[in-house]
Formats: structure tokens, sequence, C-alpha cells
């Protein structure tokens, strides 16, 4: 990879689409635009690398929890991967290498962070201001910066009286060695079933703090074959046989979605099968039992979580803490725990993105604030109220049973569809008309009722202030890939230049 390739930029202060985000949606945009013969698009990312989430997020252990040929792109299959289940540098390097391979990189501006953006109405285009003071502007805005936010670093009390480390494993501290240390890991998510089997073999004590044990299933993790690499790159048909066939497979847990009961009844003889297998502690094992319907929170797959519970120097403590002292950690039942380092593993904000911040409409209000706590878009990518912008992986964009690559892949199709039409239209301004976006909303509300994603069975970061699961949409796949398969400009309130 040349440093000058990867850093070039056009010069120009004016494109017809815009870009914030160079992950794997904003990537597909990039692409999917380029094939439509729109080549007057840039990306802007803070990030000195392309990748996205897996570029700002390294900390140990880190490996995506969908099978590799789920978690690519259809239209850049990766016949080498290492494993069924790959890590975070490999698919950081698999999305810059697409970036690379379709020859979109000279387009991508890397160092370059959004201050804000401000829809001009008399002008009809979008203004984006970058921390150098460069105004960019822009016929359609495309913000790509994905469903997770920044970490959630907790504020407790006595926080700043600890003597200790303390950092949040979303920002991780690589520079302090845990070597032999007392560690506290607080939290018992998707990033903590990750870190914490891989930094425990190395401290000296450490303690587990959940106050909700998940739901975590074995999953089939293991190295791929140089055989299987070499059929898919002399017979790429069987890579994509075998990619739609695992799709399809999924699509049976939709309906089981809908019967948040007997999904559960179904998983909890695998959620047991694997704690029998790592601990032998049937009080443990109790504890360790979810009380909530599987499903309402983000479900998890991992070999390693419970045997690591297992070891000899490591203690789960099924207490919330309650504050920090100078020497370590007291719980909910008054408990105190004497530590070296604390690890936060308590999450990302969504639906609260440092975007939707800064992003106005032609009134100056933001896109938090026309939000009010309640994110809604349509088709998980128009805002009403915000013109000429498209909203990647947007509220309720998310498939329950497919992956975040595949939604971004379909949404990028999409985006370059509308913007095709919108600029041979010449078009100059399209905003989704309310009754379109409401009525949409006011669908998928309706099956969500059903979901166990809901506040009377948990608490989760799927549900936004008022409690409205703001992530999932709740329908088949192979009906939201038809739907986004097509740009329908009748559901949009367009301009044309005169």
């Amino acid at each position: 990879m040349h440093e000058n390739e990867l850093h070039a930029k056009p010069d120009t202060t004016d494109v017809d689409v815009l870009i914030v985000g160079a992950g794997v949606s904003g990537v597909s945009v990039l692409i999917k635009l380029a094939e439509r013969g729109v080549t007057n698009a840039l990306i802007l990312d803070k990030a000195e690398r392309i990748g996205g989430t897996w570029v700002a997020n390294d900390y140990p252990g880190l490996r995506c929890d969908v099978p590799s040929e789920l978690y690519s792109l259809g239209f850049a299959p990766n016949p080498g991967w290492a494993r069924t289940y790959s890590s975070q540098d490999e698919i950081r390097d698999y999305i810059e290498s697409v970036a690379h391979s379709f020859g979109v990189v000279d387009r991508i501006r890397l160092r370059t962070e959004m201050v804000s953006a401000v829809w001009d109405e008399p002008a009809r285009r979008w203004r984006i201001t970058t921390a150098d003071g460069t105004e960019i502007t822009a016929k359609v805005f495309v913000p790509a910066a994905g469903i997770i936010g920044e970490a959630k670093m907790p504020r407790l009390p006595g926080q700043e009286t600890f003597r200790g480390t303390v950092f949040h494993s979303g920002n991780w501290n690589h520079e302090h060695d845990l070597t032999g240390e007392r560690v506290a890991v607080v939290g018992a998510g998707a990033s903590a079933i990750q870190f914490l089997p891989a930094i425990q073999p190395a401290v000296g004590k450490l303690y587990s703090f959940q106050r909700a044990p998940s739901w975590v299933l074995s999953k089939p993790d293991f190295a791929m074959p140089r055989l299987v690499s070499r059929v898919f790159t002399r017979f790429p048909f069987v890579q994509r046989m075998i990619r739609e066939a695992g799709f399809r497979g999924l699509e049976v847990m939709y309906p089981l979605m809908l019967h948040p009961r007997l999904l559960t009844t179904i998983v909890r003889p695998m959620q047991r099968s694997n704690m029998r297998r790592a601990i032998e502690d049937p009080e443990l094992r109790r504890r360790l039992m979810p009380d909530h319907p599987f499903a309402c929170k983000r479900p998890m797959l991992s070999n390693d979580w419970y045997p690591a519970l297992a070891k000899p120097n490591v203690q789960v403590v099924f207490q919330g803490v309650e504050r920090l002292t100078e020497r370590g950690l007291v719980t909910t039942d008054g408990s105190e725990y004497e530590v070296d380092t604390v690890i936060f593993g308590t999450g990302y904000t969504a639906g609260d993105l440092a975007v939707t911040h800064i992003i106005r409409n032609g009134a100056g209000a933001t896109i938090n604030e026309v939000w009010n706590g309640s994110p809604r878009s349509y088709l998980g990518l128009a805002v009403h109220g915000f013109p000429n912008m498209f909203m990647m992986l947007a509220p309720n964009s998310q498939c329950h049973v497919q992956s975040v690559m595949w939604t971004s892949e379909l949404q990028a199709g999409y985006v370059a569809r509308a913007v095709k039409a919108l600029l041979d239209g010449r078009v100059d301004r399209f905003e989704v008309k309310k009754s379109v976006h409401d009525g949409f909303v006011a669908a998928i509300d309706k099956r969500l009722e059903r979901m166990p994603s809901q506040p009377k069975y948990c608490t989760t970061y799927f549900s936004d202030s008022t409690g409205r699961n703001h992530v999932v949409w709740p329908e088949w796949a192979f009906k939201i890939k038809r739907v986004l398969s097509r740009f329908a400009i009748t559901d949009y309130d367009i301009g044309a230049t005169t």
C-alpha cells in the first residue's frame, strides 16, 4: 500500500455527493456511485486508515460474531478469510482492500474531521465544514458514521479518587501492562465477552461484575482450510452459493423473533450446554443463566467466555458497581473489592451519535433535536426534515437475522440508484414525504410490539429514551432486499432545477 495513494486528495470543494465515514457503508456507497457513473463524490473520515469501526476499536480479542462469509460484501468476495469468524485487523484490512481494488481511494480524505453540516435552502446544497476550516458544498449528503457511537464511559461517585488505572474497552489503553494486576471488568456484553478471556491469562486476579448475565452460545470457529480458499478462488460461484445458503438459512429466525417465549425455550438448552462444557459449579451456572428472553439484548457467541469465568483467578460478582474508592470498587451490597485497574465494558451510545449533534436542517435544528430522544427514519435511510440526505444505517435499518454488511450493501445500491435518478432528472431538492416517513415508522412499530427487545423484558441499547426499539427493522430479509432494490421517487417531495 502506498502512502501517497492512501492520502491522495481530489482538488475540489464542490461535489455531487459528500460522504462522511470510510467504513464499509461509506466505501460501498462510493463504489456503487462510481458503477453508475457518479464520480464527483468524496468521503471524509477523521481516522488515519480506511475501515470505520474496525479502525476505531482494537481491544484484545476483538473478533466479529458473524461468520466471515456473511460479514463481507457480495460484490467483493474474499476467498482467503483466515477463520470462520474474522479478527478485527483482518476485517479492517478487507475493507481497505475493497477500496483499493475498486479504485476509489483517491476520493477518500483521511485525517479530515467534519465539524458541521448545514442545509442551505436557498442554494439547495449542503455546506460541510471540516476541522481545518475547509468548506465543502454538496448536492447530496450521506452521513455514514455507523450505528454505534462513542464509548459509553460511566461516571461513578468517587471515580476521580481511584488511584489505579481506569479506561473503557472502546478506548483501550495499550500502554498499560495488566500483567499480574488485580483487574475489575465492569459489564458482560459483546465487548467484555471478547476482551476478558483475552486478558485473563496475564492478570493476577480478575473480577467480572455482571448485573445481568447475557445469553452466550457457542460458535463453530475454526481456521479455514487452504483447500476451501483454493476452491473459492477457482470457482467463485461455490462461494456465492454458500453465502446465499447462509443468508437464506437465517430467515427461519424471523418468525421465531415474533414469539419470544418459544424462541427462548428453543435456545435455553443450547445456553446450558455451553455453560456445562466449561463450568462445573451448578450454583455459578444457575446464576449465569439469563433471566430475560433470548434476543431481548444482543445475543452473543463465544467459545472462550465461560471457560475464562471458570479459571481460578476469576471471580464473578453478580452486583452492580455503586462507586469507586481510592483502592477499588464498592458494589450495591456494600462489598469492596481492591483492584489496580478498572476496565469498563459498558457498551457504546446508540441513537445519540456525535454526528447527529452537528448536522442541521434549514431551520437550524440538529437531527438529535428533531428526534428528541426517539430516532426514526424511512427505510433506515431518509429522515424527514433533512432534504438531500441519506443516512446510512439510520434508525430501524437492521434486519434481525442478517449482518450489517448485508444492510450496507443494499443501502449503498439504493443510494446510488437514487442519486443517479435525481442527477439525471435535474432534481435539486428531494425530501421523504412526511406521510411516507411516518407510515413506515407506524408499520414497523406495530410489528416491534411482538419482538423480544422491549423494556418490559430488559434494558438494552436497542431501546431509545421512550422505550422504542430504534435499531431493528422487523421484516423478512427477502422483503427488505426487495424494498431496497428499487428507488421510488414518488416517496419524495422533489424540486426540479429551473
